[in-house]
């Protein structure tokens, strides 16, 4: 009888580190696949599709405050106030009059809209205003999707700032420190990069994580050494393994009786490739029909066991030994069918796994060459 079910057997370090190598091809197409998903969009998104380019004029001015009647100045115009001024009707107002000629722009709004192209909500959409370390100096700023409108606004915020100054009992002077000659091109902060690494990174662990858990719950045999510890059976190896008719001599006083756990393995191959070996074999069963026949009688047949590689069939194998306990029959030994034979020589091979996984690498291309 087995000695350990699938589900409490513990984890074989090694064959789960050969198993996850074998996938690296795996893990690089999804690293590209994810550079692809999140960085396709994020260029299609910002780049091809994104928005208009956008041009923008910076001046900076200083401002002198006026002392009160104690000698203490007034106190400065902070971030917040100039930013909201400059929204405000104080200025779009004058703006609108610099840029129309219209004198008084407040009361002609819509003829001055029109001479001067552009709108009072435009025109606060296109104005910011700033106060950086210095209190004294004030930023202000224009962007729109135009070059030359971007000038021409700025060249009438310039104004409007200065008969600010002049009306403003606060304001001693205002003075222009820094003054554009020509609106630049606003360069989009475009990430596309860091968006193909996110990518990258989040299909990789995603990836290596569905792989790890696959691997870590299989309970498919992909190696003799894992049969053989977990149900207490002789595996003999594959096909291929040298020892195989001597091994089927010693452990079978007669012909084995041929039994396929998995409905997949083609009995007529496995008994073709044996009489290749020089390995006679008595009947031939699959599990199935035993399920489906019980007129046949298996009682006190010894059984060799025929169990395909990888296939899931961690639970089908204890049913299979479980049944045959039952009728009588008893499981000598058993072959490993279709195994990888890389992964198998890589597992025994006395090295790291790492290095023992390259030596096979190298001698497979020997052989082939």
């Amino acid at each position: 009888m087995w000695e350990c079910r699938y589900g409490k057997e513990p984890l074989d370090t090694r064959l789960f580190v050969l198993r996850l190598i074998k996938k690296i091809p795996i893990l690089f197409l999804t690293a590209v696949l994810g550079a692809l998903c999140a960085g396709g969009p994020y260029f299609l998104m910002k780049v091809t599709f994104g928005p208009a380019k956008e041009y923008e004029a910076v001046t900076d001015f200083y401002i002198d405050y006026a002392l009160q009647e104690d000698g203490m100045q007034h106190t400065y115009i902070n971030f917040a106030t100039w930013n909201q001024l400059v929204k405000e009707d104080v200025f779009t107002d004058r703006i609108l009059t610099h840029m129309s000629g219209v004198e008084d722009a407040a009361a002609q709004l819509t003829e001055a809209e029109k001479k001067a192209g552009v709108t009072k909500k435009e025109l606060q959409k296109y104005l910011s205003a700033t106060v950086l370390s210095d209190t004294r100096i004030a930023t202000t700023t224009v962007r729109t999707n135009d070059k030359t409108l971007t000038m021409r606004v700025e060249k009438a915020l310039i104004q409007a700032m200065l008969d600010f100054g002049k009306q403003q009992k606060e304001i001693a002077e205002i003075r222009i420190l820094q003054e554009p000659t020509e609106a630049s091109l606003v360069i989009a902060d475009v990430r596309t990069f860091r968006a193909c690494m996110a990518g990258v990174v989040v299909f990789v662990f995603v990836a290596a994580l569905y792989l790890s858990l696959y691997y870590a719950l299989d309970e498919g045999i992909h190696i003799p050494a894992a049969f053989e510890r977990r149900f207490g059976i002789p595996m003999l190896g594959t096909i291929n393994e040298k020892a195989l008719s001597v091994l089927v001599s010693k452990l079978f006083e007669e012909k084995p009786t041929l039994l396929a756990v998995d409905e997949e393995v083609d009995l007529e191959q496995v008994k073709s490739a044996l009489v290749e070996k020089k390995i006679e074999t008595a009947e031939a069963y699959k599990l199935e029909e035993l399920f489906e026949n019980p007129q046949t009688d298996i009682s006190g047949k010894k059984l060799l066991f025929i169990v395909k590689a990888g296939a899931h069939n961690g639970k089908r194998v204890e049913k299979a030994l479980a049944f045959c306990e039952k009728c009588g029959a008893s499981v000598v030994a058993a072959l490993l069918w279709k195994a990888d034979e890389k992964l198998i020589r890589a597992y025994e091979l006395p090295e790291h796994v790492f290095y023992a996984w390259g030596r096979v690498k190298e001698g497979s291309r020997a052989e082939k060459t």
